[in-house]
């Protein structure tokens, strides 16, 4: 029977030699009919079905089906092409060990789906938030796992239901090298991570308006589900143990354990429950946990730095190439340079807890121009990109032009050095033509 022992060992055993160490990016995106600007479905004509035959075209092999038997994944070299609830596709890169192999998979992944989309007539966004459609014009792909989300959602929050269909994402995956190093990792990056979330804010649309905020992505993931998102104040501080995280999601309500290849709604139970027995289902009680059901739960977990077997920063808002290679960048900087991520984890110490609170709360709406502790994010921002780029040029990864890895940080650099991120750039662009048609058919890749 699984122990909570096996579920520390979990994590002990997923520790990386320092010279193995890799980088996985993420990035979702949203596919629309240029001319009606209704999403991508998953079944017609022109679908995400169609679209994977052309993809398995391109050299990608099929991976996962649902019950349908209709085809859900696919994958090709150690990365995959999945799909989230309302057909944002999905690249979950191979580990690769620079930025510029990262950066260059990304480009040919959407080179790929330029070249379909430009035969069916589609556009691809890059945008945390849907600009465009209603919740109800949006259909959930045919997948078990999802129909459970998707009832349990309105119960915990009231916006659960757009975050599983009308938002996209970028992040980017690190490797730990021991506890201390988990620990110093994770923490630094909930330190932080609402200044990233900040230079990253990319989605001012909702239903074709703008609504006042930057972050209509981040602002949904607020009232998604207090307990498994967001950033919890013990992720902040300097006694924060693995343990502590690991008794964390055991009292999160688990989603689903998959019995004799059924998905069984479990959204009544925490994870701890269900380890303990402590159900009245006599079909729960009488099965027996495994490592697997521990993997799934951990994916289930939405806070903004995330542990499984790897470590994940998951809070930008989706975006153009640039956006993508600039995430794993900076964060490549700041967490695979062990005398940098020590010197962050001393002095961002000295932040207060709550203002860290506080300003993740504050970024959706004011984005850049939200404070820490007195200071104007710019500032603070300039700094860390400094930080990142030193750990960056010390790496010493050249492209084929003989440029360190650096170079994927120039855009960042120059939203700080205009004080314009994404979002600030398409409300200006949306003030000026009070349309937005014009502005998402330049939302290409």
């Amino acid at each position: 029977m699984l122990q909570k022992s096996d579920l520390i060992n979990y994590f002990q055993s997923s520790f990386t030699k320092p010279e193995f160490k890799g980088i996985g990016t993420e990035h979702e995106k949203f596919i629309f009919h240029c001319k009606n600007k209704k999403r991508l479905e998953f079944e017609g004509d022109i679908s995400i079905q169609d679209l994977f035959q052309f993809l398995i075209s391109k050299g990608w092999q099929n991976n996962e089906y649902n019950s349908s038997n209709q085809l859900i994944s696919l994958n090709k070299n150690g990365a995959s092409v999945t799909l989230e609830p309302g057909c944002q596709l999905e690249l979950s890169g191979k580990i690769l060990k620079n930025v510029h192999q990262t950066c260059t998979e990304s480009y040919e992944h959407l080179n790929e789906l330029q070249e379909y989309a430009e035969q069916k007539n589609l556009c691809i966004i890059g945008l945390g938030f849907d600009p465009i459609s209603k919740l109800e014009d949006i259909k959930f792909i045919p997948k078990d796992r999802y129909n459970i989300m998707k009832n349990y959602m309105p119960k915990v929050g009231n916006r659960g239901l757009d975050m599983m269909t009308r938002t996209c994402t970028v992040q980017a995956n690190f490797d730990y090298f021991s506890e201390s190093d988990l620990i110093k990792k994770f923490v630094v990056a909930n330190r932080i991570q609402p200044i990233v979330m900040a230079l990253f804010c990319n989605s001012p649309f909702r239903e074709s308006k703008l609504n006042n905020f930057k972050s209509n992505r981040l602002l949904t993931w607020q009232d998604t589900d207090q307990e498994r998102c967001g950033i919890k104040k013990k992720f902040l501080s300097k006694n924060f143990t693995l343990e502590e995280y690991i008794n964390y999601v055991l009292n999160v309500k688990n989603y689903f354990l998959k019995i004799n290849g059924k998905h069984i709604d479990t959204t009544s139970y925490s994870f701890l429950q269900l380890l303990e027995k402590t159900t009245n289902d006599k079909i729960i009680q009488e099965y027996n946990l495994t490592i697997s059901d521990w993997i799934n739960h951990l994916s289930t977990i939405f806070t903004e730095v995330r542990l499984k077997s790897y470590m994940e920063v998951r809070g930008a808002d989706a975006g153009k190439w640039d956006m993508i290679c600039a995430l794993p960048a900076f964060w490549t900087g700041i967490l695979y340079d062990e005398e940098i991520l020590n010197d962050l984890w001393e002095e961002t110490e000295n932040w207060s807890q709550e203002g860290i609170l506080e300003l993740y709360q504050e970024v959706p709406n004011k984005g850049l121009q939200s404070n820490l502790m007195g200071k104007n994010l710019s500032e603070i921002g300039t700094w860390l990109l400094n930080i990142s780029k030193q750990g960056l040029n010390k790496r010493g990864y050249l492209n084929s032009d003989g440029q360190d890895e650096s170079i994927h940080l120039e855009k960042l650099q120059n939203i700080i050095k205009e004080q314009k991120t994404p979002a600030d750039v398409l409300i200006e662009e949306f003030n000026k033509t009070g349309e937005i048609n014009s502005i998402l058919n330049q939302r290409y890749y």
